[in-house]
């Protein structure tokens, strides 16, 4: 049973699980910058008087300027976009220690955006951001060494990145760690402690843990069999991107009753958007 069931699983698996990350699992530097209060960091004032001033304090040293002055140059905010010069900055914010530019400086290295392409520099700025408690750093920290990019592949290290991530609400984390919990990958196999993590997930919306979750409750492994929560949560992943999702369709339909599969619909419904 739980052959079968790792077999359809992996089917539901997308690339970000599989192969490497996606776009919106694994979020660039702009991704990042979106979620920093740049503009609450700034004086109440127009943009270029707030980017005078906050040169004023950042070549005083001071690492929060130096990241608020590299993050409006890749913004563009107050000043021509240039990101070459936002390198510069979050260069000097992360020798100050700051983990935000940490994080993001890592992530133009590791992309080659406003610096030389660095997957080894990235990854020791991933480090000390982690280090210091950075989520996404964490993530991307256990991605890497899940994946073997920029360091020798490391399952067991990975999965210790990947969970302080998942602790700390990445939905990426939570399903990457799920899958490896499910899949036995730097650790026994854990059906239960998979379904842990693919839930919490698949709560936050996150289409790849919804698809392994759906295939969990079709098999009934790691947690009850219930083929209308199975085929509720298979829907939600397919309309949410995962287009393995439908793979896995058959194995849930037969299993349904009329009444189920209307409930099921029913369930699915109340969770799009109207």
């Amino acid at each position: 049973m739980a052959v079968r069931c790792c077999a359809l699983l992996v089917l539901t698996l997308p690339l970000v699980l599989l192969a490497g990350p996606q776009p919106g699992v694994r979020p660039g530097t702009a991704d990042r910058l979106a979620t920093l209060p740049v503009a609450d960091l700034l004086p109440p004032a127009a943009p270029s008087q707030g980017f005078t001033t906050c040169l004023k304090a950042a070549e005083q040293g001071d690492a929060a300027a130096q990241a608020t002055l590299a993050s409006m140059y890749y913004m563009g905010e107050g000043v021509p976009q240039d990101s070459k010069a936002a390198a510069r900055w979050y260069q000097k914010a992360a020798e100050g220690g700051a983990a935000d530019a940490q994080t993001v400086l890592a992530m133009m290295q590791e992309e080659g955006d406003g610096v030389a392409k660095d997957p080894a520099q990235a990854l020791i700025w991933f480090r000390k951001a982690a280090q210091q408690g950075d989520v996404d750093a964490q993530a991307r920290l256990g991605e890497k060494y899940a994946l073997g990019e920029g360091a020798s592949k490391d399952l067991k290290e990975a999965r210790t990145w990947l969970q302080k991530a998942a602790l700390q609400g990445n939905l990426g984390a939570q399903s990457r760690l799920g899958a490896m919990c499910f899949l036995g990958e730097g650790a026994p196999r854990d059906a239960v402690a998979a379904s842990h993590w693919f839930t919490l997930a698949a709560q936050g919306g996150d289409p790849a843990a919804q698809g392994c979750l759906g295939v969990m409750y079709a098999m009934g492994d790691g947690l009850p069999k219930d083929p209308v929560t199975a085929y509720t949560l298979l829907l939600q992943a397919q309309a949410g991107g995962n287009t393995q999702a439908a793979a896995s369709f058959p194995l849930v339909l037969k299993s349904l009753t009329p009444p189920q599969l209307a409930e099921a619909l029913r369930r699915f419904a109340i969770t799009q958007p109207h």
